[in-house]
């Protein structure tokens, strides 16, 4: 007689390892959401001045005055989004977009140059989203 392989299941003694799943990095969450909800306000900022102070936009950037809330709104929600991929444990990912979305703040900072004292709360809105996306990035891909 031939000899056939058991094919049975071995001994269930010992579980399977299992790991303990990674920590939620809260504080890039949290600053990554606050740098897009600084980069919507600072959209809309931008789309205010212009249209409050027609005569001091100039020529070339009179075609796109709504062009602040647009850039503003697409802008805030991919950080949006990679605040949630940040939150969802794909530190590299979200950290990366929330980073390279937050440094395309910097149409808000150079693009402006409206010259009245509120185009400089633009300005600060601008740099203050652009900072915060950027140590809400980096505490992401650190998974603080």
């Amino acid at each position: 007689m031939s000899r056939q392989l058991s094919l049975v299941m071995p001994f269930p003694g010992y579980p399977p390892p299992t790991f303990p799943p990674r920590p939620r990095a809260v504080k890039g969450f949290a600053v990554s959401i606050f740098a897009g909800i600084v980069t919507i306000i600072a959209g809309i900022a931008a789309t205010a001045v212009a249209w409050l102070f027609p005569g001091d936009v100039p020529a070339w950037l009179a075609p796109y005055t709504l062009g602040g809330i647009i850039a503003g709104l697409v802008l805030g929600i991919l950080i949006f989004l990679g605040a949630f991929l940040i939150w969802h444990r794909y530190l590299a990912l979200g950290g990366i977009m929330v980073f390279l979305c937050s440094l395309a703040n910097v149409y808000l900072i150079v693009v402006y140059f409206i010259t009245t004292v509120w185009s400089y709360v633009v300005l600060a809105l601008g740099l203050l989203a652009l900072v915060l996306g950027v140590i809400g990035a980096i505490l992401g891909i650190a998974g603080k």
